[in-house]
Parts: structure tokens; C-alpha cells; sequence
């Protein structure tokens, strides 16, 4: 992995994990979320440069979904971190977030990738660990070409 993308998942995990030591854990507004969302994406090196974020409600399903934009030689490495960073806020989120959208627009005029993961079964890899990468993209992750 990345190195970058370990050292922004355990900046996360701690955050986390502070939380979950106050004994109760802290939930942030959609005001909020979106400072953090911001804030993570400019103080991190080497992270995509984000261009917009959106809540939105799809029938039942609650959706986090961020517009990033990267070099096609660090699609994956973009990929991880943009999943890692939405699935780490929506658990610390009032909002009960259930799906994730990841629209990764490339520097060239190529279309864009959307990505799409439900945050349970992101659960697995981002936080339980029983789930490798291969088998999270088999099993949790769906990419379509524009």
C-alpha cells in the first residue's frame, strides 16, 4: 500500500479512536463533515485534489459522494485514500450514511470513473481488516466508465 494512504488511515483511526476513549462518541453535522472532508484533503501530501462533495438521498440509500481529480498513473492510490477518508467520516457522521460515490475526473480530457461502495461492506476492509484489497474491490466495489 501506499504510504501515504497508511499514514492518512491512522491519522483517521486515531481521530477515531480518541473518540471512542471519551466514552462516547462525538457525531458532527454535515456542516461539519464537510470542513473535515476539506481540511483532510489540503493537509495531507500527496492526496487527490478534490474538487466537490454532495449528500444526497437515492431511494432508501443515504449517499456520501466526493468528485476528485488525479494522474491516471495514481488512480488506485487515489481510489484507497478517497474510500478510506468517506468511509472514516461517515461513521463519525450524524448523518447514517449507507452508500459511498467516488467520481474520479482525470487531468487530460478523459471521461470520468464513478466509483461506488456500500459503507458496510466497506466496514470489512477499512475497519475489521478480514477482507483484503482484491477481495474488497471483488466483493464491495463497483466502477463504471462514462
Amino acid at each position: 500500500m501506499n504510504k501515504n494512504y497508511v499514514m492518512a488511515k491512522i491519522l483517521l483511526s486515531n481521530l477515531f479512536l480518541l473518540q471512542i476513549s471519551l466514552a462516547s462518541i462525538i457525531t458532527y453535522d454535515d456542516k461539519q463533515v464537510i470542513i473535515l472532508l476539506y481540511e483532510y484533503f489540503k493537509t495531507t501530501k500527496n492526496a487527490p485534489k478534490i474538487l466537490g462533495h454532495s449528500f444526497h438521498v437515492d431511494e432508501q440509500d443515504k449517499v456520501f459522494q466526493i468528485e476528485i481529480e488525479t494522474d491516471s498513473h495514481l488512480v488506485n492510490d487515489a481510489l484507497l485514500f478517497s474510500f478510506s477518508t468517506i468511509y472514516t467520516l461517515a461513521k463519525i457522521s450524524k448523518t447514517n450514511f449507507t452508500h459511498s460515490v467516488l467520481v474520479i475526473h482525470f487531468d487530460n480530457s478523459t471521461l470520468p470513473i464513478v466509483a461506488e461502495s456500500e459503507i458496510e461492506c466497506s466496514n470489512k476492509f477499512f475497519n475489521i481488516n478480514d477482507k483484503t484489497q482484491e477481495r474488497w474491490r471483488k466483493n464491495c466495489l463497483t466502477i463504471k466508465n462514462y
